[in-house]
């Protein structure tokens, strides 16, 4: 439904398949092709680390090679217990290398944390973007951004839809990574869905103004709330002037 109804926004760039995130049902290299064909834009599959072991791992790339993935999000992830699969989690830059190895024609994109060093040696594995990990502290994000000078490769910023539900979801799967500030979690617990989505698109505007390369947004799937939002964000960085952290502060409820 996503990638039919956005075939025509080019505000969006692709739709990521994730893998594993709470079970190990889901097959992104599966859906991938029709979601290439339905949107006419490359997906963004991922695959995690979990549950798998070595041999599991290049299976799947090579799944991914001859399905014509284009674009690979590749992480470790938290350990997955399922039948037949090695309990623990492959280091993502484990994947990294595996992938450039065995599926090099695939653009590599990695996760970034909180450590420069972890970053130069995901870029070093063969990472060709970096996806920065989901965060309301604006010092934070600040850092994540200058380090793409340093790297030479580019990053975007992840956002989500926070609601109640949002907040069940991330508390009950134990997602980590992943703090949510006790005063937004507070908001997000009363407020309506109409301010979760005027959050996200001031967070939105806050990765453009500090110099993220892109987006990666996570917990919206209706294509009317894609489009509200993002038109939503358009008007607000027209709008906002020099004082959008403080905007942006007192909407989160952080301020």
């Amino acid at each position: 439904m996503l990638a039919d109804a956005l075939r025509g926004d080019d505000r969006v760039a692709a739709l990521t398949l994730t893998d594993r995130t709470v079970a190990a049902d889901a097959d992104p290299i599966a859906l991938a092709p029709d979601v290439a064909l339905r949107s006419g834009k490359a997906p963004l599959a991922h695959l995690a680390g979990k549950g798998r072991d070595r041999r599991a791992i290049e299976a799947t790339l090579r799944r991914a090679d001859t399905a014509g993935v284009a674009s690979l999000l590749l992480t470790g992830g938290d350990t997955l217990e399922r039948a037949g699969a090695s309990p623990g989690a492959r280091d993502s830059i484990d994947l990294l290398q595996l992938a450039s190895t065995v599926a090099p024609g695939i653009l590599r994109l990695g996760v970034l944390g909180d450590a420069y060093d972890r970053a130069v040696a995901k870029r070093d594995a063969g990472a060709a973007g970096l996806i920065a990990q989901v965060s309301w502290d604006l010092a934070v994000r600040e850092t994540a951004a200058s380090w793409q000078t340093g790297l030479g490769v580019p990053i975007s910023g992840a956002v989500m839809l926070l609601t109640r539900g949002r907040l069940e979801f991330l508390d009950r799967h134990r997602i980590g990574g992943i703090v949510v500030p006790p005063a937004l979690r507070h908001r997000a617990t009363r407020e309506p869905i109409d301010a979760a989505m005027h959050r996200l698109a001031l967070d939105l505007v806050m990765l453009r103004r500090l110099g993220y390369a892109g987006a990666h947004v996570s917990g919206l799937l209706s294509p009317a709330r894609v489009a509200a939002v993002l038109d939503d964000a358009e008007s607000l960085d027209a709008s906002l002037g020099d004082d959008w952290r403080e905007v942006w502060r007192e909407t989160v409820g952080i301020a």
